[in-house]
């Protein structure tokens, strides 16, 4: 199988404190699930945590699998946990295109996680696996088009010197899949009645040091963990001014993001 993604650890408190774009997003998705309260649910790239924790309050009675593949969320997760007392949440450290569960799952929720993960056939495969026959899938990553203007400011800036001796300015590995896409690639894995749709929703910066944390964790992580230390913060200042001057004032993350509805075959 497809590498889920080039390594690079997560900061998972930074990721806490800053995540309030997908945090929002996922809430959404969360509403639109109308979840019982008993359902085992399987959180598919849960982060942080803190959606995981959004989620159990419609879990009163359920159970949840949160995996993640970055050995820092899910021990910022555990932490958390283990803090609460809560024992119906499961954190397991595990690539999504090859985990094992105790159980096959009622539900597979996720956010803002598809994209990181370009082997179409081991991700929605694994999911497939890992839900019971006629359960529900309910999702939202980045979809095509997503953060455009901003990955044409970024490879312009990854071209210049003394960026390009430390960056090859072919560094954008997710993969933003259009609607007929995904449906493809998830029919092909065992998932029926599969829908989705796009929609734009641009997260803006007023405060240059603000957009430079948000690219370092969120977006431009990879870029800024090749660099030399004295040049990370620069180039991502670089691609803030740049995307200001292409597009205009103030800094914007121009994010199209994929809703995905599926039901797993019998």
């Amino acid at each position: 199988m497809a590498p889920e993604t080039p390594r690079t650890d997560w900061n998972a408190a930074v990721y806490d404190r800053i995540g309030t774009p997908m945090r929002g997003w996922a809430q959404q998705v969360i509403d639109d699930l109308n979840l019982r309260g008993d359902e085992t649910v399987l959180d598919a790239g849960c982060g942080s945590g803190s959606v995981t924790l959004d989620l159990l309050q419609k879990l009163p009675d359920g159970k949840i699998y949160a995996v993640d593949s970055s050995p820092d969320m899910t021990a910022n997760l555990k932490k958390e946990l283990a803090a609460r007392g809560i024992t119906n949440v499961v954190a397991i450290t595990s690539s999504l295109t090859d985990f094992t569960l105790p159980e096959q799952v009622d539900v597979v929720f996720s956010n803002a996680v598809f994209h990181w993960v370009p082997d179409d056939d081991g991700l929605f495969g694994s999911l497939a696996r890992a839900t019971k026959p006629g359960g529900r899938l309910r999702a939202q990553c980045g979809g095509a088009g997503n953060i455009f203007r901003l990955r044409e400011a970024t490879h312009a800036v990854e071209k210049r010197a003394p960026y390009s001796e430390h960056l090859s300015g072919d560094s954008e590995f997710r993969k933003y899949r259009t609607v007929e896409e995904a449906r493809a690639a998830m029919e092909r894995n065992g998932w029926r009645d599969v829908r989705g749709n796009l929609f734009e929703v641009p997260v803006t910066f007023e405060d240059d040091d603000a957009a430079v944390l948000y690219l370092r964790t969120i977006i431009l992580q990879h870029q800024a963990a090749a660099l030399p230390d004295e040049l990370s913060d620069r180039f991502l200042r670089d691609v803030v001014a740049e995307t200001v001057e292409r597009f205009g004032a103030p800094f914007s993350a121009d994010y199209v993001r994929l809703n995905l509805w599926a039901t797993r075959a019998r």
